[in-house]
């Protein structure tokens, strides 16, 4: 599971995605709004210097500064407050939290602390604690804003989507938020909505027209949702802001492949892996794109690069096509079982593993394969190829079921009636065998098949003589 620190990391990641600050660095503008009773006086001067040396960066004097208001006046909810948040960006998560247990003490009802507290929670990646803490507070305390980001967050961190965009879409009614939309927006990604997608990410554009990063979520929402106008006027929006933009060149250069404007996206795709050689997307996508054109060895090489890169990267199948057109059938099956490691249901990854199979003469091996693939969906083409195995193996009584329960779908496919002829004639029974050629005859003529047709009239004639 994906920890809260990582997530903090790529929201923050320099000013692209976010034009707020993090909670990290707002924790000390709350001071102009403290209010010190007469009694609090003599620490006020304490409480300045220590958020001056926060402010100049020096964390650890600051937090020493914070301990000594804490040992002038114990009973200062604000210094041990001040001490835990001081301690969580120093990441002291166990001082942080006994200074906060301290400020709860002194007020059990005191949302802030309870909020800091489950914060901390998350940065240690104690997430179903936090969410826990924060659902509570939430309930509570509807009107505690900070609350909702966080709790959005854990529980997207616990797979509970449906009910963490429930949390920011709650968020966002009381205000629009930058940070909140851009929450929202990935975790209808995550759930593959990509109408929602773009809309909370639009959302989030309204408030930071000029985000690239933003922009280019929006136009890879676009991309899948195969709106390729809008996705290319994203992408070209971002480039306008930032030219060298690796990931509004893959963006644009994967909008142009499928628009099938090859040279545009041979371009893009070469200049995103100039500009950054680590970029694993741009590598599988230029990968794709060689495959495309048939140069299979440089293709192998981009998605060799893409998978040294990134190996959870899913494009083995890809791979597998590549090895395949070079010649490589062992190497063409072992990457076909690695897609099948990562998408064990996948009917065309399955398929091509049992043609593959059959290629290689390998026919107890594709039995299973089949098996599989039939009982996953039972269309004509897979019956009519696990009994051209089972033919292979010499056994006709299952092929013949395969073949007839695949005519009995309504299948008219030349093949079907040849193989079940076959499987007839070598069980005995000709007279079924040269109804299923003379079948087959007919569909071939009405196709205008003429090689289909005269390899039907020479097995006709083979029996019949």
């Amino acid at each position: 599971m994906r920890g809260f620190r990582a997530m903090k990391e790529s929201m923050k990641d320099a000013e692209k995605m976010s034009s707020e600050d993090c909670l990290e660095n707002t924790l000390f503008r709350l001071f102009p709004d403290m209010e010190f009773s007469p009694e609090e006086e003599g620490i006020v001067p304490l409480f300045r210097e220590g958020l001056e040396l926060a402010a100049n960066g020096d964390l650890e004097n600051a937090l020493s500064q914070f301990d000594a208001v804490t040992q002038a006046m114990p009973q200062s909810i604000k210094a041990w407050r001040m001490v835990g948040k001081t301690a969580l960006m120093l990441e002291k998560f166990s001082k942080a939290d006994a200074a906060f247990r301290k400020a709860l003490a002194l007020d059990p009802l005191n949302i802030e602390v309870r909020y800091l507290i489950a914060h901390s929670y998350l940065l240690q990646d104690k997430v179903e604690e936090a969410a826990s803490d924060l659902i509570d507070i939430i309930e509570r305390v509807p009107e505690f804003l900070d609350a909702y980001y966080d709790c959005g967050v854990a529980l997207q961190l616990l797979g509970r989507y449906g009910e963490a965009i429930d949390v920011f879409r709650r968020r966002l009614q009381f205000s629009p938020d930058f940070d909140t939309s851009i929450m929202c927006a990935m975790t209808y990604e995550m759930l593959m909505d990509y109408e929602n997608t773009e809309k909370y990410y639009r959302e989030a554009l309204d408030m930071d027209p000029d985000n690239a990063m933003v922009l280019e979520s929006c136009g890879a929402a676009c991309l899948e949702l195969e709106r390729y106008d809008d996705a290319l006027r994203y992408f070209q929006d971002a480039l306008d802001l930032d030219p060298d933009s690796p990931d509004a060149l893959y963006g644009r250069g994967r909008t142009f492949f499928s628009l099938d404007k090859i040279a545009e996206a041979l371009a893009d795709l070469t200049r995103a892996i100039k500009l950054d050689p680590e970029n694993s997307l741009a590598w599988g996508m230029l990968g794709q794109l060689k495959l495309h054109l048939e140069e299979f060895e440089c293709a192998l090489h981009c998605l060799n690069k893409a998978l040294e890169l990134d190996p959870e990267l899913l494009i083995y199948d890809f791979r597998a096509s590549a090895k395949r057109g070079l010649g490589d059938l062992d190497g063409t099956l072992e990457d076909l079982d690695l897609a099948l490691e990562y998408e064990p249901e996948n009917v065309e990854f399955l398929l091509e593993k049992g043609v593959l199979l059959i290629e290689m003469q390998r026919y107890q091996d594709a039995l299973p394969v089949f098996d599989t693939l039939v009982q996953m969906d039972s269309q004509p083409d897979h019956l009519s190829l696990r009994a051209l195995v089972h033919m292979e193996l010499l056994n006709y009584e299952q092929a013949l079921d395969d073949l007839s329960a695949a005519m009995e779908s309504g299948c008219r496919d030349i093949d079907v009636f040849l193989r079940r002829g076959e499987a007839f004639y070598q069980m005995g029974d000709t007279t079924s065998a040269l109804a299923d050629f003379r079948t087959a005859l007919e569909i071939a003529e009405a196709q205008g098949d003429a090689d289909y047709a005269q390899k039907c009239r020479t097995l006709l004639e083979r029996l019949q003589d």
